[in-house]
């Protein structure tokens, strides 16, 4: 008993003094039992725990301590618990336990943190690909649509995204890159940095480097690369909110509307088609626009509400006709 007595003095002490520790101190004291786990005779260890188990002493005084202690480790354990896992999953290569996609409907953007500190903003219709857990030995995203990148640099695991023929490979930038399906071609806007664009699967393969203010347009039919310099806002303005129309086609402005509105938009008379446009707008309604583009266009513009298709059982878009004035 006077052993007994003796432990408990002992183990009294041990936790005055881990209440005292932050939690800097235990996260060590956890690196350190995990150090120590790593050479530990796991069959020898199980024997003689096995050996004291068999013992008839009183364990009454110590359910008590046991308790307690167990509240007061809880996390170096829980830390020891996550340490071991996760070097587990390096060591045996099972970096990849799901695949997580995020996705915008018509109309919709959204501004995303990647779990590597990444700034994704993605346009709508788009969407992007990556496996959970992200980052682990490389940083590879799969992009169908148009996001803008806000790349957090890691020199050791350089940033992947990647869109059909084409591979962009960052260090540490910020770039847009436009791939919608419907698409003839796949852009590539570097604002900050410098990226690698590779055109791997094509005939070609061949590898650029872009410079701040350049793009480059990959024609999705022939794999031919153009690289061109100039004002790169029109094409990276969207994800502030910004719609920038440089000499755009009537048809091109009345895709872009149909995608950051959510609507469907008709040209109804043919010859306006080819009528460009140039205007910026940033943070306006439909209405608004449509205001705008009808006084500095000669072009009249109708809406017709949406409304719920009873036979269909589903609701349809609003819709804008769009003709000439005369």
């Amino acid at each position: 008993m006077a052993k007994d007595t003796q432990t408990i003095q002992q183990f009294k002490k041990f936790l005055a003094a881990r209440r005292e520790h932050d939690i800097e101190a235990q996260i060590a004291e956890a690196e350190r039992i995990v150090r120590s786990i790593e050479g530990v005779d796991c069959r020898k260890a199980f024997s003689q725990v096995k050996k004291r188990i068999q013992k008839t002493h009183s364990r009454i005084p110590f359910l008590n301590i046991l308790t307690r202690v167990a509240a007061i480790l809880f996390v170096p354990l829980l830390i020891i618990s996550v340490l071991v896992f996760y070097k587990q999953g390096v060591w045996h290569g099972k970096e990849q336990f799901a695949t997580q996609k995020i996705a915008n409907p018509s109309g919709i953007r959204s501004e995303i943190g990647l779990p590597d500190g990444t700034k994704v903003w993605l346009n709508a219709e788009s969407s992007i690909e990556y496996n959970v857990p992200f980052g682990l030995k490389k940083r590879d995203v799969k992009l169908t649509g148009e996001a803008f990148f806000e790349v957090q640099k890691d020199e050791q695991k350089p940033f992947q995204v990647k869109s059909g023929k084409v591979t962009v490979t960052v260090l540490g930038t910020c770039f847009n890159c436009s791939a919608f399906s419907e698409d003839n071609a796949i852009e590539v806007v570097l604002a900050e940095g410098k990226v690698k664009l590779n055109t791997n699967g094509s005939e070609t393969n061949k590898e650029f480097i872009l410079k701040p203010g350049q793009r480059a347009v990959v024609d999705k039919t022939t794999d031919q690369t153009n690289i061109s310099s100039g004002n790169i806002e029109k094409y990276i303005g969207w994800h502030e909110g910004k719609l920038i129309f440089d000499e755009c086609p009537l048809q091109e402005v009345a895709r872009r509307l149909e995608r950051w509105f959510g609507i469907e938009v008709e040209i109804a008379d043919p010859e306006i088609g080819d009528y460009k446009i140039s205007t910026t707008f940033e943070n306006e309604s439909l209405r608004q626009i449509l205001i705008m583009l009808e006084l500095a266009s000669p072009i009249k513009t109708g809406i017709i509400p949406a409304r719920v298709d009873k036979t269909r059982q589903i609701q349809t878009k609003e819709r804008v006709i769009i003709t000439g004035k005369n």
